[in-house]
């Protein structure tokens, strides 16, 4: 390999893997591809076998490193984490590579070379870079996802998995340069997205990282215990449709946004009245079942 921004603890022989990725940041609202790719580490029970060195690709001011102090002894730092865990598929043809990380501030290009690096060096078979972005959608339809790919032939995986093909002129996640550095070295990459609703501001939104677990997991024909992911989802729903039909002003929000959401067949773009106090209120509310248990 030429990276050198890569520490192995493991060299693990992988026959032709797929490699699934998600990074903390801007691409991961409500944490919803972090949470995913964790979910997949922990029931897979995937082995950590390499991480990237921090201390390139991160303004420490801002990402600050986690220090534990016991009884007047600090202990090693916990700097920023990006690291590969590899799971072998015994029932299937390829084996799975998973990065979870944090999407860097500085060095781009660098930090994703050393992805690329990593998968040329075990053939990887396709990148799924997974993502959450807030939307207006309202959390009683459908889960929507959305996704992009560097491989022509790829769209028609999209399609079958149900996720629709993206549409976007704008500012650019670190996904937009991993899928060009892909294309570049002839790794076929796609991009999924979970689209969230955009008042529920919780720290993590079990509904939409089950959906994206769903989708990655098919798309991968691997099979994964969801039942946890489920329960914690139908927990949120659950609590969302208690507090809304206990609220008039929320009620009505939600039967608006239902509304245009039905009527335009996507995202709608017409302000909601009251929006932002509603967002406030599901935000304390949140905090308080978090805080009571």
């Amino acid at each position: 390999m030429k990276s050198g921004n890569i520490i192995f603890s493991e060299w693990p022989t992988l026959r032709e893997p797929d490699m699934v990725a998600a990074y903390l940041g801007w691409p991961d609202a409500a944490q919803v591809a972090t949470g995913a790719v964790s979910y997949l580490i922990n029931k897979l029970h995937a082995t950590k076998f390499a991480e990237i060195k921090s201390d390139e690709y991160y303004d420490f001011a801002t990402v600050r490193p986690s220090v534990n102090i016991a009884g007047g002894l600090i202990q090693p730092l916990r700097m920023p984490v990006n690291g590969f865990y590899y799971w072998q598929n015994l029932t299937g043809e390829r084996d799975l590579i998973i990065q979870t990380g944090i999407e860097p501030q500085l060095k781009w290009q660098s930090y994703v070379e050393a992805i690329t690096d990593l998968a040329k060096y075990y053939s990887v078979h396709c990148i799924y870079a997974i993502g959450g972005l807030f939307d207006r959608i309202p959390h009683t339809r459908e889960t929507h996802t959305s996704g992009l790919t560097n491989d022509q032939t790829l769209l028609v995986e999209l399609e079958k998995a149900n996720i629709e093909a993206s549409n976007y002129q704008g500012p650019s996640s670190i996904h937009g340069l991993l899928l060009n550095v892909c294309a570049e070295n002839r790794i076929p990459a796609l991009s999924i997205w979970g689209h969230v609703p955009f008042y529920i501001r919780a720290e993590s939104n079990p509904m939409v990282c089950l959906e994206i677990v769903k989708k990655i997991t098919e798309l991968l024909d691997i099979g994964v215990d969801l039942g946890e992911l489920s329960k914690a989802a139908d927990n949120l729903f659950k609590m969302m449709n208690e507090l809304i039909s206990a609220n008039q002003q929320m009620r009505v929000f939600l039967k608006a946004l239902e509304e245009q959401y039905d009527h335009e067949g996507s995202a709608p773009n017409t302000e909601l009245e009251g929006a932002d106090q509603i967002i406030k209120d599901i935000e304390d509310f949140l905090r308080n079942q978090r805080y009571n248990g």
